[in-house]
């Protein structure tokens, strides 16, 4: 079953998780056990609340033939409004500099943040998968 308007929600709630995430990252989490560090738990405890937000969409929209529509196109969309809000939200809100968003994505440079985008695409159609089995 496809319910865009529940993974709409959903995205807002994970947003609203991320950014909280983001501020004790930066504030309480770094400072204790540095930068990097620092970035490796922001990007984990993302993608770990990433996906147990799939579970709970995959749960609310089981069912429905084929059975990977409804959960990939909620992850499409989490994909897209991340990215859409990560770079509009973060430079024309929090003023930052184009640079310093794109720096984010460069994986070769240890940043891993591409990860949660990733996690954003498939934790819908994972969830539904292991439901389905």
């Amino acid at each position: 079953m496809i319910d865009m308007k529940l993974a709409f929600f959903v995205w807002v709630a994970m947003v609203v998780i991320a950014i909280a995430n983001g501020i004790f990252g930066e504030k309480v989490v770094s400072p204790a056990i540095g930068a990097y560090p620092g970035h490796l738990y922001r990007v984990g405890v993302a993608c770990a609340v990433i996906f147990a937000f799939g579970h709970y969409y995959a749960l609310k929209t089981a069912g429905g033939d084929p059975w990977y529509l409804g959960p990939l196109a909620a992850g499409v969309q989490w994909f897209f409004s991340s990215l859409i809000f990560e770079f509009l939200f973060g430079h024309y809100v929090f003023g930052m500099p184009w640079q310093k968003i794109t720096s984010e994505y460069k994986i070769m440079e240890g940043k891993l943040w591409s990860l949660v985008l990733l996690s954003e695409l498939v934790a819908p159609v994972i969830n539904a998968w292991f439901l389905k089995r």
